[in-house]
């Protein structure tokens, strides 16, 4: 009776653990923004009667969704005539999926712009590099500095958050849409003037100026900052960066434009801005942006939008978990605090197919999210178009209200993610390796006159990233502004533009006992697109124990050859010509170009180590390299697997548990190998040694403490 008794009270208790855990679930959609992860799918009722938007709702709630994402396309719908205001329709969505749990993200619209304006103000388009005004009919074609599309832009965000600042179900605001993507440079005459007033500022004189840009050169010297033109690319190299850097500081001053009318009238209101490009937007710093938002998001296609989208390669790119992660550790770049998906594939997209998206994928992407720290996912779209300019898009729902396997997809992605945080709360990675990645730098090598116009800034640094997670190693991607003394092992890949400061840090890192990674090519120019003291700035030579006698560059189509070890691959695009100091050599070349010459280097500085690679070697020589890298440094792996389509992230949360999160993307079951011992969140059992993850699966463990 007595043994009984304990066993009826054990299932008792487990009954109202799991009935708890359910009512934490379904109350997140009414518990504030800073204590629940949303899921959900960015939903547009403008396209549709208030019958289906019941309907919907229902559907929502039916998927476990609590979240939705609306406006961000509604200029017309929300003001069909100049100040004529309709916002019924929105009120009524927001109203009837809260109804039914689901709370709302609402979005500016001033991303695509209504007819009405265009015909009042057709000098609201920009004018592209060939002097030509962009014709109605896209999106993004609105000159973010127009005097009066900024007025319109004041207004409708004003009128947004005055509407709903009270409004318990609105949970934030997305500033525009993808702001700095497809065709980010106007060249009007407003985007003159104030080029000129940036540089004014920048520089004081036109003196300084000409010295910057070195405008003796094809005889560009200016007298005043009036003749000062908007350059395209191959112009000047110098006022190319600055004009990059000029729009960058556009699209952040759109965006805090807009972001201040709504804390002016609803401080407590979360804002955020969707970078588009799955992450990989070069146009704007994304690091600076981070710092104005209140949380970032960025919109996620991992088997369409790739960084390869940046150097235009259509051909496609093969779905790789690593790509995935580089762009949320872009996103975070290195801070600790999480981020925001409003845009997740959910299936085909309105862009060429690359890639089909393959069932499952979706919702393990989801879970890699967040591995990363990601709060809030909406499928984009929710119910897909009858028609328009994304009719191709999968929804969560099709156009003909038929639950399918999206649906269903869908439904066990939310359900499963609500329930791993009402048993963790908020989780964030945890990195001691960094990648330092500058937008200055991407900008250098895009403005035409590049050191090697084949060697693609992001591409080669995403190859040292992916060393990093091929031997499950979490790194961030931070800027060489960021404070690097967490750190102990640095990888600094191609950083044309290397500060005295950065130099002194990184120096200093070394000295404390960092491992550092070290390219060639880093350190070669100034702020100014200046050399620097030597062809490698003299402090980076010394920090990797070398001197650089020479360097040359050669085009894509050929290589040179390098030997490491027992292995020998293929280099390209740039070679320095090294002689070493205090350092050793660990690879030489071996080929045509430079034979003898040390490839790779290594060398003892303070309590670190500092490795120096004189050329842009392929993705298996730099896997080896990142290997004994590693073993150098005092960085320990706590859990492994050699498959490249499994994700091994590591977190913490708010009370300091580590988890280690295991996403398997692979049509395999795969053995991960633990160097600690875990415990399934979900279920309570012990792996001691080792643990099978199912195919197209995930496990998330708890580190025993």
């Amino acid at each position: 009776m007595h043994q009984s008794s304990h066993y009826h009270s054990a299932i008792k208790n487990r009954a109202m653990k799991k009935l708890l855990i359910s009512c934490l679930v379904f109350l997140g959609g009414f518990i504030s923004v800073h204590g629940q992860v949303y899921t959900g799918a960015a939903y547009y009722p403008e396209h549709t009667d208030k019958e289906q938007v019941e309907k919907d709702a229902r559907l929502m709630k039916e998927a476990h969704f609590n979240i939705a994402r609306m406006g961000d396309f509604a200029w017309h719908s929300m003001e069909p005539r100049d100040g004529a205001f309709t916002l019924e329709w929105l009120d009524h969505a927001i109203r009837t999926l809260s109804q039914h749990g689901i709370q709302s993200l609402l979005c500016t619209p001033t991303a695509a712009i209504p007819k009405w304006m265009h015909d009042a103000h057709p000098d609201i388009m920009i004018i592209g590099a060939d002097g030509q005004r962009k014709p109605y009919g896209r999106r993004r074609h609105a000159c973010l500095n127009n005097e009066d599309y900024r007025q319109y832009c004041t207004r409708i965000t004003r009128t947004l958050a005055e509407r709903y600042k009270n409004n318990k179900s609105v949970i934030g605001f997305q500033i525009d849409n993808e702001l700095a993507t497809e065709e980010p440079y106007c060249y009007c005459p407003e985007c003159l003037k104030k080029f000129q007033l940036w540089l004014k500022k920048k520089y004081q004189t036109v003196e300084a100026l000409n010295k910057a840009w070195e405008t003796v050169f094809w005889s560009e010297t200016l007298d005043n900052f009036e003749q000062v033109w908007l350059p395209r690319r191959m112009d000047n190299p110098g006022i190319y960066l600055d004009y990059q850097r000029f729009y960058s500081d556009v699209a952040l001053e759109f965006f805090r434009m807009q972001r201040d009318v709504v804390k002016a009238v609803a401080p407590g209101m979360t804002v955020t801005t969707n970078i588009g490009g799955s992450g990989f937007v070069t146009t704007m710093n994304l690091y600076e942006l981070a710092d104005e938002c209140d949380v970032l998001s960025f919109d996620n296609y991992p088997v369409n939008v790739t960084l390869e989208h940046l150097y235009g390669n259509d051909i496609g790119h093969p779905f790789d978990p690593a790509m995935t992660s580089f762009a949320i550790q872009i996103i975070r770049g290195g801070k600790s605090r999480s981020i925001w998906v409003p845009e997740a594939q959910i299936g085909r997209t309105a862009l060429t197919q690359k890639e089909i998206v393959k069932e499952g994928y979706p919702r393990l992407w989801n879970h890699q999210q967040l591995a990363y720290g990601c709060r809030l996912s909406t499928f984009f779209p929710f119910r897909s178009f009858d028609s328009g300019h994304e009719h191709l898009m999968a929804g969560v729902m099709e156009s003909d209200n038929v639950k399918r396997s999206k649906f269903y997809e869908a439904q066990q992605t939310a359900k499963e993610l609500q329930e791993i945080y009402a048993r963790t709360g908020e989780m964030l990675p945890v990195a001691k390796a960094a990648v330092i990645r500058d937008f200055q730098v991407d900008w250098t090598f895009e403005n035409g006159y590049t050191f090697c116009p084949d060697l693609k800034y992001l591409r080669e640094v995403y190859k040292y990233y992916h060393a990093l997670r091929s031997q499950s190693i979490m790194a961030d991607v931070i800027s060489s502004q960021a404070d690097l003394s967490g750190y102990s092992l640095i990888v600094v890949p191609y950083l044309a533009i290397a500060s005295p400061d950065f130099c002194q840090r990184l120096e200093e890192a070394a000295r404390q006992g960092a491992t550092i990674l070290l390219t060639c090519v880093s350190g070669v120019r100034d702020i100014h697109l200046h050399k620097t003291d030597a062809l490698v700035t003299s402090r980076l030579q010394q920090l990797a124990g070398i001197e650089v006698k020479g360097q040359e560059a050669l085009f894509g189509r050929k290589s040179n050859t390098l030997t490491y070890g027992d292995q020998t691959g293929q280099c390209h695009f740039w070679f320095d010509q090294i002689e070493v100091k205090t350092a050793s050599p660990t690879a030489s070349f071996s080929g045509n170009y430079f034979k003898g010459y040390p490839a790779i280097t290594c060398n003892k500085y303070g309590k670190g180590i500092v490795y120096y690679v004189a050329t842009v070697p392929e993705q298996r020589i730099a896997d080896k390299l990142m290997k004994e890298v590693i073993s150098n440094s005092s960085i320990k792996v706590p859990a492994q697997c050699n498959h490249p389509l499994v994700e091994i992230a590591g977190l913490k949360d708010t009370n300091g548990k580590q988890y280690i999160y295991i996403v398997n993307f692979s049509d395999e079951d795969q053995i991960i190998e633990f160097k600690i011992p875990v415990l399934n969140i979900m279920t309570g059992k012990k792996y001691p040694a080792s643990a099978s993850v199912k195919a197209m699966d995930y496990l998330l463990v708890q580190v025993n403490q």
